[in-house]
This record gives structure tokens, C-alpha cells and sequence, in this order.
């Protein structure tokens, strides 16, 4: 048992230092620009070719999202992260050969299910990194603040969600009502499970070694994303969290709400009063048609008797 468990702290070790660049990002980075080309063709087939600085652009901010969301959210420069040229190089690399390669070859490769598998595993690896530093560094920060330091592991974990509707603007659409403050995804509650995780490591109140903590939420990352991939699910959270909402915040059924009944008996009533001005309207037409009628009448009288 000791020998297991040595060597699960040995794997978690490894996973939260093993050097990213580049290969791990570069698995990342293809992700990211696979998202942004996919997600641009409601604009038209050739929008990458007409606009290729957009998509770079959007690239980029897909690509480094967490980064320019933390360099907001803990007061530093928001464009510190474009100072490493050599990640900078790299994603544009990784970018023109998802868009542009000869006969398409990167793209149509990179969509087969043996790599693109192989590929957001990789992610999720590099995604709970980001997670975990940036839990790390909002604690630094903010010790004493543990709802700081879960949204530090959260815009880390998920910084695509919250830019999600700036980047897509960038692109041309307008999309407002997709943003992860109406409805969380996937990604978000992963980021927020996993911050949990090591906000009550760094407060010790989990009797394990990080290293573990660290190699279990690592396995669920990957199996949540395998059920994403292959199996085409939405949110493999939903089975999780659905009965949570329901305890909690009521049915996700609403109710019958009574606008709909007082918006009705505020139309019929209105039909009523309109009834009522057309009979009352109907009565002067009436009356004014009798006078008319009686007017004309004494006038033909009056003529014969002249």
C-alpha cells in the first residue's frame, strides 16, 4: 500500500512540474486555434482567409485568455504575458499551420479522433497547471481571502468563458447571451471544483499530500473531458450538479407565472372597454342618423307646404 501510494505521489510530482513548453503547449495552442476557426464559420467559409489578423488576433486571446483575465483581476499589466516572445512564436506557428497548412493537411489531421483525444488530455493537464498557479498566486496575494483565492483558480482554470463574448465580438458576432454568468460550463465548474480542492489543501484541511490531490483532480479532468470528446456530451457535471440545483434553488420546472393571466384579463378587459366604446360610438352614430333623418324631413315638409 505504501508503495502505491509513493508512487501516486511520485506521478502527482511529475505533472505539477513537468516543463509545458513546448510540446504541451503546443497541444494546447491547436486546441485554441481549432476553437476559433470552428467557431467562425457561421461567418463564412473563407472569413480566415480575408481576415487572417483576426483570427490571429482572436487566437491569441483565446490562447492566453487566463493570463490577460488574471493580469486584470490581480492589478498587474494585462498585456505582460505577450513579453515572452518565444510562446508568443510558438502559438503564432501553431496558428497558421491549424489555418493554412498546404491542402489543409494540420487541420484535417488534427480532427481524427486519435489525435484530437490525445490533444485535449494534453490540455486538461496544462489547464489544471494554470488552475493550480493561479490559486497559488491569489493566495500570495490575498491569504486570508478564500473567495479570492477560488476565483484566482477559476479565470486561470477558465479565462475563455469570461472572454468568450469580447473575442467573438472581435469576429463580428454579437452574442450576449452566451457567457458563463447566465450559464456556467463544463470547464467553469470543473475550475471551480478543482480550486475548492486546493483552497482547503493550502488551508489544511485535507489530510493528504498535494502531490495526490493534485494526480486525482488531474484523473477527473481527463475523464470529464474523454466523455466530453467521445461520447459528445455537453456537461458531464450536469448528472452531478442537477440534483444539487433542484435541493437547493427549487425545480428547474417554472412555475405558471400570473403576468400571463394578468396580461389576459387586462386584454379582455381591455376588448370590454373597446366593446363598450363601439356600442357607445354606435349609439351617437345612431342618434346623429336620426337627427339627420328628422332634419331632413322637416325641410321636405316645409317645402310642400310652400
Amino acid at each position: 500500500m505504501d508503495e502505491v501510494y509513493k508512487t501516486l505521489t511520485l506521478f502527482g510530482e511529475f505533472f505539477m512540474n513537468v516543463e509545458f513548453f513546448p510540446f504541451f503547449f503546443i497541444a494546447d495552442f491547436s486546441i485554441s486555434a481549432m476553437v476559433v476557426r470552428d467557431d467562425s464559420i457561421q461567418l463564412g467559409p473563407k472569413f480566415r482567409q480575408k481576415h487572417p489578423f483576426t483570427s490571429w488576433l482572436c487566437t491569441i486571446i483565446t490562447a492566453l485568455s487566463g493570463a490577460f483575465i488574471a493580469g486584470f483581476f490581480f492589478a498587474q499589466p494585462l498585456l505582460d504575458i505577450l513579453q515572452q516572445n518565444q510562446l508568443i512564436l510558438l502559438l503564432t506557428a501553431v496558428w497558421y499551420a491549424v489555418n493554412y497548412s498546404p491542402f489543409d493537411i494540420v487541420y484535417k489531421v488534427a480532427r481524427f479522433p486519435f489525435v484530437i483525444i490525445p490533444l485535449s488530455c494534453i490540455q486538461e493537464c496544462v489547464r489544471l497547471r494554470f488552475v493550480y498557479l493561479g490559486v497559488l498566486e491569489a493566495a500570495k496575494l490575498y491569504p486570508k481571502a478564500p473567495l479570492i483565492i477560488m476565483l484566482g483558480g477559476i479565470i486561470k482554470g477558465n479565462g475563455y468563458g469570461i472572454l468568450k463574448i469580447v473575442e467573438r465580438l472581435i469576429r463580428g458576432l454579437w452574442t450576449p447571451k452566451t457567457n458563463e454568468f447566465l450559464e456556467l460550463s463544463y470547464f467553469t465548474k470543473s475550475a471551480v471544483m478543482a480550486s475548492l480542492v486546493f483552497l482547503l489543501d493550502h488551508y489544511r484541511l485535507l489530510n493528504a499530500p498535494i502531490e495526490v490531490l493534485y494526480l486525482t483532480v488531474l484523473v477527473g479532468f481527463v475523464i470529464g473531458r474523454l466523455i466530453l470528446v467521445i461520447a459528445d456530451v455537453e456537461d458531464p457535471l450536469s448528472p452531478i450538479d442537477a440534483p444539487f440545483c433542484r435541493l437547493f434553488f427549487g425545480s428547474w420546472e417554472e412555475p405558471k407565472s400570473s403576468t400571463k393571466s394578468c396580461l389576459v384579463e387586462t386584454k379582455d378587459t381591455d376588448q370590454g372597454d373597446g366593446d363598450v366604446n363601439k356600442s357607445n360610438n354606435n349609439n351617437n352614430n345612431n342618434n346623429n342618423n336620426n337627427k339627420k333623418k328628422s332634419g331632413s324631413s322637416k325641410r321636405n315638409a316645409n317645402k310642400k307646404k310652400d
